[in-house]
């Protein structure tokens, strides 16, 4: 496998546009960029360079101060019944990037047992202190993103791993997804108690044999190209990739708005 450095990740950073004090959901799959020196945190050492305008150091990892990094830490282990804690439940299937973050001893995390994320730097108190019903309602932390003009960084990732495809799914209320409550044990500072969380979940009536709708981004992402809202670099195997959720969220909305099937691959 090739092998990435640290002066690699900078490079692409800065080659799609990622500038001081910026705030970035990221998404990740750092398999595709190659085998990185030093370990996952390469990126962080990285992100953290650029976004805090200072020279690499020794004694990395430090919290951000100017920028502001949110990454998922999903886990839908509470959907079923499981018990959750904020600072032990890992995140599941979103990445080594994503859990490397969420370790990270001055990391915070959103309040929603199901679609939380990660949080550090600047607005990292504000975003984690948003404590909505769904991860995605008016005055959760993904629609805080959205006013504070949040970039999407894509690292390894393409646009079929974006969760803030949710966001407009929910304020387009798309048929082919409906709300459920889901109640279970969430660890509080006051101890262990019961609590009730709600998603837009699936329609897992709508060709069940392949898990419910299939959703597939690339349109979206083939507007922002052609409207230059879109910056990529090849890193190795995979892209370094970035838009700002804005643009991201008003393109999908123009397709959701317009037919709220589009995007779906396998309608009924």
């Amino acid at each position: 496998m090739k092998k990435v450095e640290v002066a690699q990740a900078l490079a692409a950073l800065k080659a799609v546009g990622v500038q001081p004090g910026d705030g970035l959901l990221v998404h990740s799959a750092i398999q595709f960029l190659g085998l990185p020196q030093g370990g996952t945190g390469l990126y962080y050492q990285a992100l953290w360079s650029l976004l805090e305008d200072k020279p690499l150091g020794s004694d990395l990892p430090q919290p951000l101060e100017q920028g502001t990094l949110a990454a998922p830490t999903f886990n839908f282990a509470f959907a079923r019944g499981e018990p959750y804690d904020p600072q032990n439940t890992p995140s599941q299937g979103m990445g080594a990037f994503s859990e490397y973050l969420r370790q990270l001893p001055f990391a915070l995390r959103t309040p929603h047992p199901m679609q939380s994320l990660a949080v550090i730097g600047r607005y990292a108190h504000d975003l984690a202190s948003r404590d909505t019903l769904s991860a995605f309602d008016p005055g959760s932390a993904f629609e805080r993103m959205l006013a504070l003009d949040f970039k999407l960084l894509l690292l390894g990732a393409d646009i079929q791993a974006v969760s803030m495809l949710h966001y407009s799914e929910q304020r387009c209320a798309v048929p082919y997804r409906y709300w459920k409550d889901f109640t279970a044990p969430y660890r509080t500072p006051q101890g262990w108690q019961s609590r009730t969380y709600r998603m837009f979940v699936r329609d897992l009536s709508i060709d069940p044999q392949r898990g419910g709708p299939r959703i597939e981004l690339y349109p979206v992402q083939a507007v922002l190209e052609q409207r230059r809202l879109w910056r990529s670099v090849t890193l190795n195997y995979g892209q370094v990739a970035v838009c700002h959720l804005r643009d991201f969220v008003t393109v999908l909305d123009e397709f959701l708005q317009a037919d709220p099937w589009s995007l779906v691959t396998n309608r009924p």
